[in-house]
């Protein structure tokens, strides 16, 4: 096969010499006090007062005099309320603040979000209806989505530690364009907060804790600090879960020994360690680099749906991981000038590996024979990314490359103990053809070259439009498949802020996204059925394109949000089985609809006195509807939802802030009934459907009600939060997982810096 040209390589090489070739591209005097740091590209009176964005409900930490740059996933240097998405920033003190175990699990029922947990131990974004390899996992603004990602849900986001999260940002819709392939429906991004936290003095100590009855304990502390043109933070975290507490009900959803377990749910516990650092050096003026890095490791994460006491499938013994990990290196370096061709030059190189060992053990041959599983899988992600911002009269213009290179690498074995189901008397089987059944194949190339550029245009006072194009090449190889893919992508965007505390946006987009190494090669069962479905070398790419608008208002810290979209996805890539049973195969879907709305609001009530200082309604709605027709085996075409996009969910409660520091919520979190519209034929015969539903893969719904007060200091450096979740002590499923959620919980959490 002839090599391929890559455009973005000469590019990158270009961007990489601009700063040295800088002081001789203009002749300013960078001392010169005229020269201002770049600032909104918008006409000096038209941008919004401080009363146009919503305002934190306390001060912030105080920081240093530093020159820094707010990165967002967008690449646009506009506060959230002046985005042209569907944007939804979820800081530190919010996610200190909301119900759920980890920081993903408290943006749950959020706009266009809805958390899913498979195992404990992992945690999976539904985006607008899709996860896994089909919404983009972003870490601090680099890709956390990998060429091995599964479709269904999985643990890898669940991988990035609380103590490491600064805040999340949901991108809903497609930014695809900045963002890269495979966010077919939107991004989340996981932040990482600065280096040295803003502190101002040399060591400042910290320490987080929270406790749960219903599930355990987490421990995290570090330590922050600046030191002339050097800041720096350290951290570390230790999780230690026992199985969960279930709801009053929660012996119906469990089997055989399982049914005794006096009030927990079996094979739900597991333990988390991680550690991080971050360093950043400010020695060069109008300059900064840093550098982050961490690990995550967890022991014995089980998949509950893998047994029998939380399955009802007596064949089904074991299916866990032990252990599974995330090791990363960030270095980003960051250039402001003052002067000359460029506003800015940020160039990120990183390096990600998840490695993880599977065991899965069950019973074959109808029950008669033992067989086990052991699956050691790992990945390296290495990348580099080079963006330039210019600010030129009412535009901002936004170009980049970027290339990523992956590397796979499996050890698959497999023992069988043929006419008995003791596990003791197992031996290798089939060892001239080790690889066979393993996730991912072994020795894979999966390789990545982009070039893309955006403007962000300011017509008049009000207007906006941002335009951009993306080229993509994607090019793997591996035992039996060398090719390769390539798309140009784009967005037009445009927004209309008609008042101070007023905008409204409309977009179209066109997201890309290439088969994986999961869709090409391989086997994955659906629902831990042990039914595998296996990769296809000749997959076509999955092209969504996206119609949405949105509205959004705001004037002090009263909010209102409201968007809505139409996503349709060319040749979606979807499991398909034969009518009478047995293995399947990965199939391009002729095409896909998702269809849906997004609602957020905050705003205050007449407050009676005496009572506090804010009292507020609050709450999120989101609903996703969906239909593909899937090609079958008979060549006939079945036309059924996406699974498990369809939905309904939510959350509505009242607030009330006592004074800036103390605070009291009640809420209850919702979902609709999954019912039969709602069912692919898999999902009808998915134990983590049908153990708290019904046999044809249909679901209740369910309401949650939660209560919860706290106090922050004013500095943010002291906080203590008291959550009584799931009050009425309902035993619920969250649509797909695989264990119920917690029972009646009671929580203490809290913070200290010293």
């Amino acid at each position: 096969m002839p090599p391929r040209p890559a455009p973005a390589l000469a590019g990158i090489l270009a961007l990489l010499l601009i700063p040295a070739l800088a002081p001789s591209l203009h002749g300013d005097d960078p001392l010169d006090p005229s020269l201002a740091a770049p600032q909104d590209p918008r006409p000096a009176d038209s941008a919004p007062s401080d009363d146009s964005a919503p305002a934190s409900d306390d001060s912030p930490p105080p920081t240093i005099p530093v020159e820094t740059t707010v990165v967002t996933a967008t690449r646009l240097s506009l506060d959230p309320f002046d985005q042209p998405y569907a944007y939804y920033p979820h800081d530190r003190e919010e996610l200190d603040q909301a119900v759920g175990r980890t920081a993903l699990d408290r943006i749950d029922h959020g706009p266009g979000v809805i958390i899913q947990h498979t195992a404990p131990g992992q945690t999976s974004p539904y985006i607008r209806g899709l996860t896994g390899k089909q919404s983009l996992l972003l870490f601090d603004g680099v890709r956390l989505s990998h060429a091995t990602m599964r479709s269904g849900p999985n643990q890898y986001s669940a991988l990035i530690p609380d103590m490491s999260i600064d805040r999340i940002d949901v991108i809903l819709g497609s930014s695809g364009v900045v963002t890269g392939s495979d966010g077919l429906t939107g991004a989340i991004d996981l932040r990482l907060p600065e280096a040295g936290r803003g502190v101002d003095k040399t060591l400042s100590s910290w320490t987080t804790t929270r406790v749960d009855s219903a599930n355990g304990a987490q421990l995290a502390t570090g330590i922050d600090g600046r030191s002339g043109v050097w800041s720096y933070s350290l951290e570390g975290s230790l999780i230690d879960f026992h199985d969960r507490v279930g709801g009053k009900d929660m012996d119906r959803n469990l089997f055989g020994p399982g049914a005794d377990s006096s009030g927990s749910i079996p094979n739900t516990a597991y333990d988390e360690g991680s550690w991080a650092g971050r360093l950043s050096w400010e020695g060069l003026p109008d300059q900064r680099l840093e550098l982050a890095f961490g690990h995550t490791r967890q022991d014995d994460a089980r998949r509950p749906d893998g047994y029998f006491e939380n399955s009802g499938e007596s064949r089904r013994i074991s299916r866990f991981y032990d252990p599974q990990t995330f090791s990363y290196t960030h270095l980003r370096h960051t250039w402001t000038p003052r002067g000359g061709l460029l506003d800015e030059l940020v160039t990120t190189a990183w390096w990600h590996r998840h490695d993880e060992a599977q065991t899965r053990e069950d019973l074959t041959n109808g029950g008669a024979d033992y067989r086990r599983r052991e699956y050691d899988d790992r990945i390296d992600s290495t990348g580099i990314e080079t963006q330039a911002t210019r600010r030129l009269d009412d535009h901002e213009i936004t170009f980049g490359v970027l290339a990523l290179f992956e590397r796979t690498g499996n050890q698959y074995r497999e023992f069988r103990d043929i006419g008995s189901t003791d596990g003791g008397g197992a031996t290798p089987y089939q060892p001239e053809n080790w690889d066979a059944g393993t996730t991912i194949t072994d020795g894979a190339r999966y390789d990545t070259t982009s070039i893309y550029a955006q403007d962000l245009w300011w017509l008049d006072e009000e207007w906006s439009l941002l335009s951009g194009l993306r080229y993509t090449i994607v090019d793997w190889e591996f035992d039996v498949a060398d090719n390769d893919a390539d798309d140009l992508t784009g967005s037009l965007r445009g927004s209309w802020q008609f008042r101070e505390d007023m905008m409204a946006f409309v977009g179209v987009a066109k997201a890309f996204r290439a088969p994986n190494l999961n869709d090409l090669d391989g086997a994955t069962d659906s629902g831990s059925s042990g039914t595998p479905a296996f990769g296809n070398p000749d997959l076509d790419p999955e092209v969504s394109n996206t119609v949405e608008l949105g509205w959004r208002w705001a004037r002090g810290r009263d909010e209102l949000l409201a968007s809505a979209f139409l996503t349709r996805i060319d040749d979606l890539i979807q499991r398909v089985y034969p009518a009478g049973g047995g293995p399947g195969t990965l199939e391009n879907a002729r095409s896909a609809e998702l269809r849906g709305f997004e609602l957020l609001w905050d705003i205050g009530l007449p407050t009676p006195p005496g009572l506090g200082e804010r009292l507020a309604v609050f709450g999120a709605l989101s609903g996703v509807d969906s239909e593909t027709e899937v090609p079958q085996p008979d060549g006939s075409i079945l036309e059924e939802p996406i699974s498990r996009a369809n939905r309904l969910y939510g959350l509505a409660g009242l607030k009330l802030d006592l004074d800036r520091q103390w605070w009291a919520r009640a809420q209850v979190r919702f979902h609709d009934a999954y019912g039969r519209g709602d069912v692919t034929l898999a999902d009808a015969n998915d134990v983590r459907l049908t153990v708290p539903g019904r046999g044809d893969g249909t679901i209740p719904g369910f309401g949650v009600v939660d209560l919860s007060a706290g106090w922050r200091d004013p500095t943010g450096d002291r906080w203590i939060t008291l959550t009584l979740e799931n009050l009425g002590d309902k035993t619920y499923r969250a649509l797909g997982s695989g264990a119920d959620a917690p029972g009646f919980n009671i929580v203490l959490a809290a913070g200290v810096r010293f």
